[in-house]
């Protein structure tokens, strides 16, 4: 279903296209300016993963350098924000890349974008799921053990990674078919979430979702599409198979309140799935690795450790559940 515009909203739609150029700046300020590739890691580029009509999805893969071990190593997709309809897989993939310097495979994904008129919806999360297969077919070719691989993302990307969580395989809502028997499962054993919408219903609810991106990325406002709504929330979805999550989120996030991962965490809490929420005191939105003198990939790497009861990174001490 695509935006209802008429006469003089037309006007308005580009006004509020022109807007949200604005917020989506702010939404991938954690991406710029464009980190260099860390030292030891070797980038393998532009992939193709997903051709649908004229477009093309693409990744990057990062690499540690020097042989992988027997069984592989364990891979995080990393997936940009942007407001679904902006961002980058290079700049968000070069700063995930610190990974690779402690094990990990990290493959930065694109997705599909939300345009004027043009909702990204389901699409992207489509795309984000054939990412995860592609992983797993590919795994033997870039070392990587399929039966560990973690969804990583920021705001949008946040989002898609924890929807992937709690709804891998489809059917979503009333957007299609379940994926074929026998189809490789886009399954992840592992989310991180910076800061991601869970509820977009309450989401647009709360900010009458004035520069549209909820809208466009959707197709509609909830009374438009409430099935979309539904089916694109990750706390809709959640059950006890879901995979442990680890949620990081600013008390001082305007654009998309903490109570977005308060929420996701008290309905995993309900369904008995492990996962950690850390509060970062003062934070808005769009910070990346690091804020002040935080820095989370330590709590990230013990995390993922907590979650494959293995330690792929000679030195670090294994942990115990996420909390």
């Amino acid at each position: 279903m695509g935006l209802r515009w008429s006469g003089a909203a037309k006007w308005m739609r580009v006004l509020a296209w022109c807007c949200m150029g604005g917020v989506t700046a702010l939404l991938v300020q954690a991406e710029v300016p464009r980190p260099d590739i860390p030292p030891g890691v070797v980038a393998r580029t532009n992939f193709v993963y997903r051709t649908v009509g004229d477009r093309r999805a693409k990744l990057d893969v990062y690499l540690p350098t020097g042989p992988a071990p027997a069984g592989g190593r364990p891979a995080v997709v990393a997936i940009h924000g942007g407001g679904w309809c902006g961002g980058s897989r290079i700049s968000y993939g070069r700063s995930a890349a610190v990974l690779a310097r402690h094990g990990y495979v990290v493959i930065a994904i694109d997705y599909r974008l939300s345009g004027p008129a043009s909702p990204s919806w389901p699409e992207n999360i489509e795309d984000v799921r054939e990412a995860v297969r592609w992983v797993r077919r590919h795994a033997s070719e870039f070392g990587v053990d399929p039966g560990r691989i973690a969804a990583m993302g920021a705001s949008a990307g946040g989002h898609l990674a924890a929807l992937l969580g709690t709804d891998p395989d489809g059917p979503t809502g009333v957007e299609g078919p379940a994926p074929p028997a026998g189809e490789v499962s886009a399954r992840v054993q592992a989310v991180i979430d910076f800061y991601g919408p869970t509820d977009l219903r309450a989401l647009y609810a709360l900010h009458l979702d004035p520069t549209g991106s909820i809208a466009l990325f959707l197709g509609g406002t909830p009374d438009d599409a409430p099935g979309r709504y539904e089916a694109a929330s990750p706390i809709r979805h959640v059950s006890r198979d879901d995979p442990p999550m680890l949620l990081i989120h600013g008390d001082d996030d305007a654009r998309v309140p903490l109570d977005q991962s308060k929420a996701l965490a008290l309905a995993l809490a309900r369904a008995d799935v492990r996962h950690r929420l850390i509060v970062v005191a003062e934070a808005r939105h769009g910070f990346g690795f690091q804020f002040g003198r935080h820095d989370f990939l330590p709590d990230i790497l013990d995390f993922l450790q907590s979650v494959w009861n293995v330690n792929p990174v000679a030195g670090r001490r294994p942990t115990g559940a996420a909390r």
